[in-house]
């Protein structure tokens, strides 16, 4: 939406090759193109007011810290303030958390009292990163979403996967999950660098991938958090004057 994005396009081939003959592959210069978009800066308090379906998985894995859980499920109470909810023309947000088990905390909703409450009453579970699981969660909780708007999945991590998963089950749970919507990371730790994610997000990668050094700073960076997900922002204050004078 600002401080620069992608746009891409990409071809698709109609007739496969026979014989001796190849085809380009998919992110080579003949069937891929890319250039950047939306370089203006971002303001400092926005909303978003993109019509999406938007699923996030929030890690409750022991390596997180209860400091860092608090401070993770601060950011995302402070992220669903700053969206747009209808079901009609908005935003709806699904939720789960991971840790060896996954947990749908809320389906795909517009309500927003409902999405605090399912945040604010969820408990940290101190166990593993089952990352592999959550992606496939993900998938399942798309089936109530909206046929004509977009799909996007975002995760917030901190650690490898680890059992039941491992990097090889996160790697196919992101690729199946790829192929039903929009694959964004957003990492909490250095020990889970840009590189180690990127085979799981979707193209262009550098679009895709959030660092954040440690879970702590995810409540500093929700706005950030905001532009890289939402793909149409408004300033808040320009958002409070429209709703004022709507509900007039």
């Amino acid at each position: 939406a600002c401080d620069k994005g992608m746009r891409w396009r990409s071809r698709k081939i109609k007739r496969a090759a026979t014989g001796d003959g190849r085809c380009p592959r998919t992110f080579s210069k003949a069937r891929y193109e890319r250039r950047v978009c939306n370089a203006q800066p971002c303001p400092l308090d926005v909303m978003c007011v993109a019509r999406m379906d938007l699923v996030i998985g929030i890690d409750a894995s022991g390596s997180m810290g209860t400091s860092g859980w608090k401070a993770q499920r601060t950011a995302l109470l402070g992220l669903i303030n700053r969206l747009q909810f209808s079901k009609k023309s908005g935003l709806q947000l699904g939720v789960l958390k991971f840790s060896y088990k996954v947990n749908v905390l809320q389906q795909l909703t517009d309500d927003k009292k409902k999405l605090v409450t399912a945040v604010t009453k969820t408990t940290f579970d101190r166990w593993t990163t089952n990352i592999g699981g959550a992606f496939r969660s993900m998938k399942g909780m798309l089936q109530f979403g909206r046929r004509d708007a977009p799909s996007v999945c975002m995760l917030w991590t901190d650690g490898r996967p680890s059992r039941p998963s491992s990097k090889y089950d996160a790697a196919l749970g992101a690729k199946d999950l790829r192929s039903s919507c929009r694959v964004m990371v957003v990492t909490m730790r250095p020990a889970v660098p840009k590189a180690y994610v990127a085979p799981w997000v979707s193209h262009p990668k550098s679009q895709n991938v959030m660092v954040v050094n440690h879970p702590s700073l995810m409540v500093s960076k929700v706005m950030q958090v905001n532009t890289f997900v939402c793909g149409k922002v408004q300033r808040f204050l320009d958002w409070t004057k429209a709703q004022n004078t709507t509900a007039r």
